[in-house]
Formats: C-alpha cells, sequence, structure tokens
C-alpha cells in the first residue's frame, strides 16, 4: 500500500500559503461583499437613509426610548445574521459534487457569485452590531450630536442589512432556478 503525496497534488489548495491566512481570507470575503449604488437596488441606500435620520433623531434626545429601540435593533441584526448563515449553509449543502459538474457543464460556475448578497448582509450586520455597541456605550449625558452621529451611522447600518434581504431572497431564487437548471443535466 503506497502512502506517498502524488506529485503536484497540495492536501488543502484553497488554502492560500502564509502566515496571515486571516487577513488573505477576509481579502477573499471583502471580494464578495458589494456594497455600492451600482450593485444594490433602490431600497438598501433608501432605507439606509431613512435609518439614519430614525437614529439622529432618537439621538437627539435623551427621553427618547433610545434602550427599547437598541434591543429591537440588536435581536434584528442577530436574528438576520443567523438566518443568512443557515441559508448558507443550505446552499452550500446543496453544492455536492453531482450538482457542481452539472454546474460546470451549464457554465454557472463559480457559485460565490450567486451569493454575494448574503455576503453582503454578514458584512453590514457585523458593522450594525459594531456600531449598536458603539451607541449602548455612549452615556445619556453625552453631548447630543455625538449620540445624534453615532445613533444615525447605527440606523443606516440596520436598515441597510434588513434591506438587504430583499436581494437575497431574489439571489436564493435564482440559486434555485439553477439547481432546476442542472438537473436536466446528465452526470
Amino acid at each position: 500500500m503506497d502512502t506517498e503525496t502524488p506529485k503536484g497534488f497540495d492536501s488543502c489548495p484553497e488554502e492560500p500559503a502564509g502566515r496571515t491566512l486571516g487577513d488573505k481570507y477576509f481579502k477573499e470575503f471583502m471580494r464578495l461583499v458589494h456594497v455600492s449604488l451600482r450593485s444594490g437596488w433602490w431600497g438598501e441606500p433608501l432605507g439606509a437613509v431613512l435609518g439614519a435620520a430614525g437614529g439622529a433623531w432618537l439621538g437627539h434626545d435623551g427621553d427618547l426610548p433610545m434602550e427599547e429601540a437598541l434591543s429591537v435593533a440588536v435581536s434584528m441584526v442577530g436574528i438576520i445574521i443567523g438566518s443568512v448563515f443557515a441559508v448558507l449553509a443550505m446552499i452550500t449543502r446543496a453544492c455536492d459534487n453531482s450538482f457542481l459538474k452539472k454546474a460546470r457543464k451549464a457554465r454557472i460556475l463559480p457559485i460565490a457569485h450567486y451569493l454575494w448578497p448574503f455576503f453582503t448582509i454578514i458584512a453590514t450586520g457585523v458593522l450594525s452590531t459594531v456600531l449598536l455597541l458603539v451607541v449602548a456605550g455612549i452615556p445619556e449625558d453625552a453631548p447630543a450630536p455625538l449620540r445624534m452621529m453615532a445613533a444615525a451611522a447605527a440606523g443606516f447600518c440596520v436598515l441597510w442589512t434588513l434591506a438587504g434581504l430583499l436581494p437575497a431572497v431574489g439571489a436564493l431564487i435564482v440559486f434555485t432556478r439553477l439547481i432546476e437548471k442542472t438537473s436536466g443535466i446528465g452526470d
């Protein structure tokens, strides 16, 4: 029984070489995140602007229900990120060898190009969480402009994350169609 590794075979070809794998993986992730007016739909920037206005309004007055809004926003962002990871798990599970062979024949690879809305939601959701932590850490006696700016930034990102769900659902529909398209292709 021969246990030698064949020449030219890399056991982990998807892992980039080097000490800083985290940096390289982050760069790969950011290549798939699209946050621009060209790659999005009008609802994301519109929702984000409304979120910023709502956050600034909540931050301008210490008597407004900031804590309640924070708890709803944190819960909502957590649910969204968890749901997106669940959908990505289902999608990657569907990408077995048979499907990928059929996808190659149908010329619909790489699959990651269909998943960018999910990666964008994860990125904006993480940014939302960080900004919500900043808002939660600002004391009530802080200057109103500081509270307003932090709450506006958090509201902007939270509603961008929420509005990003609709393109993600569209991407899920497209991916389902890809599975249907490849079902008629033989291995």
